[in-house]
């Protein structure tokens, strides 16, 4: 019998930022992350481009696959939420919390500390039903950008979450 709930078993993370825009990430020992983002100068138009990668073997072979690639600007971040239906309850759950941090999603974004806190999947979210495969690794790779008026990126931060999908007991 199929699982009705999964959870994100978090392998690996690694981060890069810019001296005017500060990114760091922590793991948890509950299987969550924490970041402090500092702004040290305004972002006009901030933009992140989300890849989210799928690793398994073939025979001795590592295939890499492509799952979703998005570029959202920030300011618009709950009317793409709207359309993309299956990341609501990770959006919900990321901003929504009162207990989750402070992130703005404000253009532009200000000078300021933002963190987030207690980062992770919640274990009935439907994305992880839809991506579940036994021996697989996921990446999830982010960018965050400052989107100038002339439309040209500039790069702010990186980051890389690794993990594996498993089946949990409860949801």
């Amino acid at each position: 019998m199929a699982a009705d709930c999964y959870g994100m078993k978090l392998l690996s993370f690694r981060t890069t930022d810019t001296p005017q825009y500060r990114f760091q990430m922590e793991f948890n020992s509950n299987q969550t992350l924490s970041s402090v983002t500092r702004v040290l100068e305004p972002v006009p138009t901030p933009m992140w481009n989300l890849i989210l990668v799928q690793y398994y073997k073939q025979g001795r072979r590592t295939i890499k696959k492509n799952v979703y690639n998005t570029k959202i600007i920030v300011c618009n971040f709950w009317r793409q939420m709207e359309r993309l239906r299956i990341f609501n309850n990770l959006a919900d759950n990321l901003f929504k919390d009162p207990d989750s941090g402070n992130m703005s999603l404000a253009c532009p974004l200000q000078v300021g500390t933002y963190v987030m806190k207690n980062i992770y999947l919640p274990a009935d979210a439907g994305l992880l039903k839809f991506i579940f495969r036994p021996n697989t690794i996921y990446g999830l790779f982010g960018y965050v950008y400052s989107q100038l008026p002339n439309k040209k990126l500039i790069l702010k931060c990186t980051y890389e979450i690794n993990g594996t999908v498993i089946p949990v007991e409860t949801c």
